[in-house]
Protein backbone atom coordinates (compact mmCIF):
# COMPACT_ATOMS: atom_id res chain seq x y z
CA UNK A 1 0.00 0.00 0.00
CA UNK A 2 2.95 2.34 1.02
CA UNK A 3 4.56 1.42 -2.37
CA UNK A 4 0.85 2.46 -4.37
CA UNK A 5 0.66 5.71 -2.47
CA UNK A 6 4.48 6.58 -2.68
CA UNK A 7 4.06 5.97 -6.65
CA UNK A 8 0.81 7.85 -7.09
CA UNK A 9 2.51 11.09 -5.29
CA UNK A 10 5.59 10.74 -7.37
CA UNK A 11 3.35 10.96 -10.58
CA UNK A 12 1.37 14.02 -9.41
CA UNK A 13 4.48 15.61 -8.30
CA UNK A 14 6.33 14.86 -11.95
CA UNK A 15 3.26 15.35 -13.78
CA UNK A 16 3.07 19.30 -12.00
CA UNK A 17 7.02 19.56 -12.98
CA UNK A 18 6.09 18.41 -16.62
CA UNK A 19 3.30 20.85 -17.05
CA UNK A 20 5.32 23.79 -15.47
CA UNK A 21 6.59 25.68 -18.38
CA UNK A 22 7.99 29.43 -19.38
CA UNK A 23 9.05 30.59 -22.41
CA UNK A 24 10.03 33.93 -24.26
CA UNK A 25 10.13 35.13 -27.45
CA UNK A 26 10.98 38.35 -29.06
CA UNK A 27 10.26 39.82 -32.23
CA UNK A 28 9.82 43.68 -34.07
CA UNK A 29 7.20 44.49 -36.04
CA UNK A 30 9.72 45.84 -38.77
CA UNK A 31 12.86 44.08 -39.66
CA UNK A 32 14.18 46.67 -42.37
CA UNK A 33 13.81 50.66 -41.36
CA UNK A 34 15.54 53.57 -42.44
CA UNK A 35 16.71 56.70 -40.06
CA UNK A 36 13.46 57.96 -40.37
CA UNK A 37 11.33 55.51 -39.07
CA UNK A 38 11.23 53.82 -35.49
CA UNK A 39 10.27 49.93 -34.57
CA UNK A 40 8.20 47.98 -32.01
CA UNK A 41 10.22 45.38 -30.03
CA UNK A 42 8.08 42.97 -27.54
CA UNK A 43 9.53 40.48 -24.94
CA UNK A 44 6.74 37.82 -24.63
CA UNK A 45 6.62 35.93 -21.99
CA UNK A 46 3.97 32.96 -21.39
CA UNK A 47 3.94 30.88 -18.26
CA UNK A 48 2.02 28.00 -16.14
CA UNK A 49 4.25 29.21 -13.68
CA UNK A 50 3.96 31.27 -10.28
CA UNK A 51 6.94 33.76 -9.35
CA UNK A 52 8.64 33.83 -12.96
CA UNK A 53 11.31 36.68 -12.74
CA UNK A 54 10.90 39.51 -15.23
CA UNK A 55 13.33 39.45 -18.55
CA UNK A 56 16.84 41.11 -18.06
CA UNK A 57 17.59 44.43 -19.76
CA UNK A 58 19.53 43.89 -22.06
CA UNK A 59 22.16 46.51 -24.03
CA UNK A 60 20.92 47.75 -27.27
CA UNK A 61 23.64 49.10 -29.45
CA UNK A 62 22.50 51.69 -32.18
CA UNK A 63 18.80 52.19 -30.32
CA UNK A 64 17.10 54.55 -28.28
CA UNK A 65 14.02 53.79 -26.12
CA UNK A 66 11.54 55.97 -27.21
CA UNK A 67 9.01 54.67 -25.11
CA UNK A 68 7.84 51.53 -23.38
CA UNK A 69 4.96 49.89 -22.06
CA UNK A 70 4.05 46.75 -20.01
CA UNK A 71 0.75 44.61 -20.35
CA UNK A 72 -0.37 41.34 -18.70
CA UNK A 73 -2.91 38.53 -19.46
CA UNK A 74 -4.12 36.06 -17.04
CA UNK A 75 -6.29 33.30 -19.01
CA UNK A 76 -7.53 30.17 -16.36
CA UNK A 77 -8.20 27.22 -18.65
CA UNK A 78 -8.96 23.49 -18.17
CA UNK A 79 -7.34 23.38 -14.63
CA UNK A 80 -4.52 25.13 -15.48
CA UNK A 81 -3.22 29.14 -15.12
CA UNK A 82 -1.77 30.81 -18.39
CA UNK A 83 0.09 34.48 -17.78
CA UNK A 84 1.24 36.10 -20.76
CA UNK A 85 3.54 39.07 -20.10
CA UNK A 86 4.27 41.34 -22.87
CA UNK A 87 7.04 44.59 -22.37
CA UNK A 88 6.91 46.85 -25.24
CA UNK A 89 9.66 48.97 -26.55
CA UNK A 90 9.58 51.80 -29.38
CA UNK A 91 12.82 51.88 -30.66
CA UNK A 92 14.93 54.54 -32.94
CA UNK A 93 18.36 54.06 -34.64
CA UNK A 94 20.68 56.18 -33.74
CA UNK A 95 23.25 54.66 -36.45
CA UNK A 96 22.98 52.51 -40.01
CA UNK A 97 24.20 49.28 -40.65
CA UNK A 98 23.00 45.45 -39.53
CA UNK A 99 21.94 45.96 -35.94
CA UNK A 100 21.71 43.03 -33.05
CA UNK A 101 18.84 43.41 -30.62
CA UNK A 102 20.25 40.79 -28.43
CA UNK A 103 18.33 37.65 -26.97
CA UNK A 104 15.92 38.25 -23.61
CA UNK A 105 16.94 36.32 -20.53
CA UNK A 106 15.03 35.23 -17.89
CA UNK A 107 17.12 33.41 -14.81
CA UNK A 108 15.43 31.14 -12.87
CA UNK A 109 16.24 28.77 -10.09
CA UNK A 110 17.18 26.10 -12.15
CA UNK A 111 17.71 27.19 -15.71
CA UNK A 112 17.75 30.30 -17.68
CA UNK A 113 15.88 30.77 -20.86
CA UNK A 114 15.97 33.11 -23.85
CA UNK A 115 14.75 34.62 -26.60
CA UNK A 116 16.49 34.90 -30.19
CA UNK A 117 18.86 37.19 -31.22
CA UNK A 118 16.75 40.20 -34.01
CA UNK A 119 19.18 41.37 -36.62
CA UNK A 120 17.40 44.98 -38.00
CA UNK A 121 18.93 46.79 -41.41
CA UNK A 122 18.91 50.29 -41.38
CA UNK A 123 19.33 52.46 -43.94
CA UNK A 124 20.16 56.41 -43.86
CA UNK A 125 16.86 58.62 -44.21
CA UNK A 126 16.27 62.02 -44.30
CA UNK A 127 16.84 62.40 -40.95
CA UNK A 128 20.33 63.15 -39.98
CA UNK A 129 20.99 61.14 -36.58
CA UNK A 130 21.70 63.11 -33.81
CA UNK A 131 22.30 61.66 -30.07
CA UNK A 132 20.10 62.13 -27.36
CA UNK A 133 21.85 64.16 -24.56
CA UNK A 134 19.85 62.06 -21.99
CA UNK A 135 19.69 58.80 -23.38
CA UNK A 136 21.54 56.49 -22.18
CA UNK A 137 21.93 53.13 -25.20
CA UNK A 138 19.68 49.65 -23.75
CA UNK A 139 16.82 49.46 -22.12
CA UNK A 140 15.40 51.29 -18.77
CA UNK A 141 18.09 50.17 -15.94
CA UNK A 142 14.61 49.95 -14.15
CA UNK A 143 14.04 46.27 -13.56
CA UNK A 144 11.18 45.29 -16.55
CA UNK A 145 7.57 44.92 -14.92
CA UNK A 146 8.40 47.14 -11.83
CA UNK A 147 7.19 50.44 -12.84
CA UNK A 148 7.67 53.71 -10.62
CA UNK A 149 4.56 56.01 -10.74
CA UNK A 150 5.12 59.35 -12.41
CA UNK A 151 3.23 62.64 -10.84
CA UNK A 152 2.85 65.94 -12.39
CA UNK A 153 1.52 68.82 -10.19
Amino acid sequence: MKKILFSAIFILILAATVRAEVTIKSETDKTKISTDEALTYKIIVTSTETGVPPPQPQKLEGFAVVSSANSSTVNFTGGGVKSILVHAFILAPMKTGKLKIPPAVIKMKDKTISSQEITIEVTQGKRKIVPLPQQKPGLPQQPLGKQTPEYTL
